[in-house]
């Protein structure tokens, strides 16, 4: 029972909305880049870039987030169809209903912490998102820190918003419309067990945090509150998906994107058209700026490097050349900002040096919680790989690592971006190898043992790392692999004179652990990883495998080649990498294998026109086809799967197919074997209203007059089929009478109806003949290689002279 009269309540609660709008605004206005001087900060709203939000999203994969996103985006088409801005999120859109729990996802970087700050700073400033009363944000990396065994909604929003008064009697008020934001659900150390979590209906009643974010999620807490979790893509799936109301993704940049941030971030106009140039001319690069953050991060080091004398020794081909350089330019950046003047880049090793012991341990920390997958620490960690919290994460570290004082005083710290962390673990093991000799992946004794004997060899420590990368079933240390192959290169070394001892490129070492990578490619591993082994040896810099591909697809003779499992995964990297509008692949060109698909597939759902025919795929391979095509970047519009022994127990994932692509127009399954029960089950999915196919192949496909009912069915009811293929099937004069009772029918749309050897005779002449005098769409039939004679041939005669009668092919 609240304890106010209703106006009184409406004015308490507006001078409270007003109290926590004012500490908001004053918390998030202003944001401060990792490269500003002290006390420098930038408006939010002026740096503010718009990020492309869509509604659903892709299929997770288990590749690295970077190169998930870079290979390939949505199509403009698809995009268009699913983009909503941001202040609609909660909104209800046509044919849905109101979300009470919406889930966006997004990898690393970019931008989902940006957008809930921007989101409360609307908000913060009555600019959006009047529709709610308060807004309360909780990060998940501060969540952690909450020491309290026992904690009820009224302390924990208390204790993160001391403005917040009168909370019972608020939260009791039926009215008051709160919005609940958890950003960063995959850094959360604790579970949410949906399950097994008691029931807690009451704010007052201090429970396990867990069961009272579980509580709030399933709405058993707080029902009229809404609720905002941000996430990266395999977090997301922590939550049952009955939980959900609403599924949104936040895209990179596009192409342009790309260079208008660039634009944006360099004042100098010719500087910035210098760097774009660059960027362009390094497709691997180029890629990879989809996420903000890399723009950031390769902006920062061109910038500076494109304005001291080492600006010609600058090449840019590698990922790792960009790492070396950005650890460079920060470290640069804090000797300035400590009020000792501008470094000349020559004497950058002198700062590495005097800095050597601060970035190892960064380093060794950034390997260890990379090795268990943990992104955030905290003051114990850094206690524990004495790590100078002062001088490092408040100085020096602060360029390489965010302090999250986002809502609170709580200090939580993150590299800029997962691959950062990446740099610096892989930093740490070749220098622990080129410095100490020592192999920081031996994990048995007698390896240890012998190491003592006998230094490893750079070959030895990349053929461990390799063995422990390429078994990771999420990809999250395939950048890690990346940049050890490229610090074993001669010129990466001398950019990091100060941290090693010497510098030492062994040619042997480095001829060995490229054909062991080879060896790789050839045995049974994840398609993902076998492109990130490509990744590898383009920063070794041996290309042979992908030139030899190259200039095999130029040439046009691939095709009559058969291809290993190396040439496949070359071919995918070819194809990933290729800069040109990617509209067909034929795959029934290269002799598909098996397992030759199976190295393909993170690549093909980017062509617009597939075909596998006679690839023999059977309903496994169409399994994990099915899981490719169902990515919100695929670009499908016309896919053959003809001969490829499909069956009717397939069928589950050819709906997936027609369901969740919807600029698929033409599906061809002819010469399978889905039987009238498969078709049955096509029929259905018709039916609905996301399957937006305009032609369907299914000649051949062991078709009785039994599948013609379901299908007459779906035909009288979907608005998109045009044309509908069933030749060389036995659907029988009876099957076709079902077929044209349902084109007479105004819901059916179909022009074009393929009946070539399907058994036909004369007996059913008359019905077509029926059909086509009536108001229908028809326009092509074919009709050939049937038992039609001339008392058949005559009534068709007689209807094609009739005004009603719009065909124009009769074959």
């Amino acid at each position: 029972m609240l304890n106010y009269s209703p106006v009184l309540f409406a004015d308490l609660r507006c001078q409270i909305t007003k109290d926590l709008k004012k500490v908001l605004k004053e918390r998030l206005e202003y944001m401060t880049e990792y490269t500003a001087k002290a006390g420098e900060r930038v408006c939010l709203n002026k740096r503010f870039t718009q990020l492309r939000i869509t509604e659903g999203e892709r299929e997770v994969y288990y590749e690295h987030e970077l190169a998930e996103i870079s290979s390939g985006s949505p199509s403009h088409e698809r995009l268009l169809s699913d983009l909503i801005k941001q202040q609609e999120i909660f909104k209800v859109l046509p044919g849905k209903v109101k979300p009470r729990v919406v889930v966006t996802r997004g990898i690393a970087g970019i931008g989902k912490t940006v957008s809930v700050r921007k989101f409360i700073l609307d908000w913060a400033m009555s600019h959006a998102h009047e529709e709610f009363h308060f807004v309360f944000a909780f990060p998940f990396c501060e969540l952690n820190l909450i020491s309290e065994n026992r904690i009820s909604l009224i302390q924990l929003v208390e204790q993160y918003y001391p403005c917040m008064k009168h909370l019972k009697d608020i939260f009791a008020d039926e009215s008051t419309r709160s919005l609940f934001i958890f950003d960063g659900l995959d850094e959360s150390l604790f579970s949410l067990d949906f399950r097994r979590n008691p029931i807690c209906s009451n704010v007052a009643e201090a429970v396990p945090l867990q069961s009272l974010l579980t509580n709030l999620i399933e709405g058993k807490l707080l029902s009229s509150a809404s609720i905002w979790i941000t996430t990266r893509p395999l977090a997301k799936y922590w939550i049952p998906s009955g939980s959900i109301d609403r599924v949104t993704e936040i895209h990179g940049f596009n192409d342009e994107e790309k260079e208008q941030y660039f634009r944006r971030k360099c004042e100098d106009r010719h500087l910035a058209k210098k760097i774009i140039a660059v960027v362009k001319k390094q497709r691997n690069l180029f890629v990879m700026c989809c996420v903000p953050a890399f723009c950031w991060i390769l902006a920062t080091v061109l910038e500076h490097v494109f304005k001291s004398p080492r600006a010609k020794m600058f090449r840019g081909e590698s990922v790792t050349e960009v790492y070396a350089n950005f650890l460079v330019v920060m470290v640069t950046y804090h000797h300035e900002h400590r009020g000792h003047g501008k470094e000349r880049i020559e004497k950058s090793h002198t700062l590495l040096l005097s800095n050597q012991e601060a970035i190892l341990n960064l380093g060794k920390l950034a390997f260890h919680y990379l090795c268990s997958q943990t992104f955030v620490f905290y003051e114990k960690d850094l206690k524990l790989f004495n790590i100078d919290i002062t001088s490092v994460c408040g100085a020096f570290c602060k360029e390489h690592c965010i302090e999250y004082t986002l809502l609170s005083d709580r200090k939580v710290y993150s590299f800029i971006h997962a691959t950062v962390q990446e740099f610096f673990a892989a930093l740490y093991v070749f220098v622990s190898y080129h410095n100490e000799g020592r192999n920081m992946f031996a994990a048995g004794l007698l390896q240890r043992f012998w190491g003592i004997f006998s230094a490893p060899s750079f070959f030895q420590v990349c053929r461990d790392a390799c063995n422990k990368v390429v078994r990771s079933p999420t990809g999250h240390m395939d950048f890690f692999l990346r940049f050890l192959c490229g610090l074993g290169r001669k010129q990466i070394q001398k950019c990091l004179q100060g941290l090693l001892t010497h510098e030492d490129e062994r040619k042997d070492d480095l001829l060995q652990t490229v054909n062991y990578m080879k060896e790789v490619l050839q045995s049974d591993i994840p398609a993902e990883r076998c492109i990130n082994i490509f990744y590898c040896l383009s920063e070794l810099k041996e290309k042979s495998v992908i030139n030899e591909i190259q200039q095999s697809l130029d040439y046009g003779v691939l095709s009559s080649q058969k291809l290993s499992l190396a040439d496949y995964s070359a071919l995918a990297f070819v194809l990933q990498m290729s800069d040109g509008e990617r509209k067909e692949f034929d795959l029934s060109m290269y002799r598909t294998s098996a397992d030759g698909l199976k190295r393909l597939l993170p690549v093909i759902k980017f062509f617009q026109n597939i075909t596998l025919t006679n690839n023999s795929l059977g309903n496994s391979g169409l399994r994990k086809l099915s899981a490719a095509l169902m990515s919100s970047s695929c670009r499908l519009e016309k896919l053959v799967l003809s001969s490829n022994d499909l069956t009717e127990e397939c069928c589950a994932d050819l709906i997936s197919i027609l369901k969740t692509n919807p600029i698929l127009k033409d599906f061809d399954l002819a010469y399978n074997k889905l039987s009238d029960s498969g078709v049955a089950q096509l029929s259905n999915a018709l039916k609905d209203s996301d399957c937006e196919i305009q032609a369907l192949g299914l000649w051949g496909n062991e078709l009785t007059e039994c599948c013609c009912t379901t299908l007459s069915e779906a035909l009288k009811v979907n608005q998109t089929l045009r044309s509908l293929d069933l030749g060389d099937n036995k659907i029988g004069d009876l099957g076709v009478e079902q077929l044209c009772d349902a084109i007479r029918n105004s819901g059916c749309k179909i022009e074009n109806l393929r009946l070539h050897h399907t058994g036909l005779t004369d007996a059913c002449c008359e019905t077509i003949a029926s059909m086509l005098r009536t108001k229908q769409s028809l326009i092509e039939m074919e009709l050939g290689f049937n038992n039609i004679g001339d008392v058949g041939l005559q009534s068709l005669s007689a209807a094609l002279v009739n005004p009603n009668c719009k065909l124009e092919t009769l074959g």
